[in-house]
């Protein structure tokens, strides 16, 4: 079995940025606007390579982006004997081509992914990812919180104060592993997943 990542939200952590401060950059200047500009700002502030940038410098992703970006990660790990699963609601599996996976096999696969991921999808994924669940960019709390609510995981008492707490530790009072769960956190807005 290979690498498996599951995403928090959608697409999995972005561990490049780890322990980094934030670039400061002026989406604007950019010719950048509506909600996830800054976001976009910050991505391309931190220098993504020259196929990754021409998909983010006008301040969306689109499917075919997104296919494309990872139709090249597919093959440069195909170059080194490796094979990737995208799943549609984020998150992704490596495997071995030849289907072996030795003890090493994470050690030897990850920096081939984080490379290859460098040239071609360092922040695609997750920007397409994160504006299609939330165009609007709303408060991720009061949006997921009033899908629990509508799907009856959780009561009108449920905060969203609490949903925050938990989403901090990963630990629910509601089951996170039902599929209606599932559901508010991919798609708490109902605009793209079929529950």
């Amino acid at each position: 079995m290979g690498l498996l990542c599951i995403s928090n939200v959608a697409g999995c952590a972005d561990e490049h940025g780890e322990g980094r401060a934030e670039p400061s950059v002026d989406a604007s200047s950019l010719g950048l606007s509506g909600p996830w500009a800054d976001n976009f700002a910050r991505a391309l502030a931190k220098h993504p390579s020259p196929y990754e940038r021409k998909i983010l410098e006008d301040g969306r992703v689109t499917s075919g982006e997104l296919e494309d970006a990872h139709s090249h990660v597919e093959r440069c790990l195909r170059d080194s004997g490796l094979t990737i699963e995208y799943f549609p609601d984020g998150g992704f599996q490596t495997g071995a081509v030849d289907g072996k996976y030795p003890d090493d096999f994470f050690e030897r696969s990850d920096p081939v992914l984080r490379a290859c991921e460098k040239r071609y999808d360092e922040y695609v994924t997750m920007l397409f990812q994160e504006t299609r669940r939330n165009p609007e960019k709303r408060d991720e709390a009061e949006i997921t919180v009033a899908c629990l609510r509508k799907a009856g995981l959780v009561g009108q008492d449920y905060s969203e104060r609490q949903w925050r707490k938990e989403d901090e530790t990963g630990e629910y009072s509601f089951p996170g592993l039902d599929p209606r769960a599932q559901q508010c956190r991919f798609d708490p807005l109902g605009l793209w997943r079929q529950g």
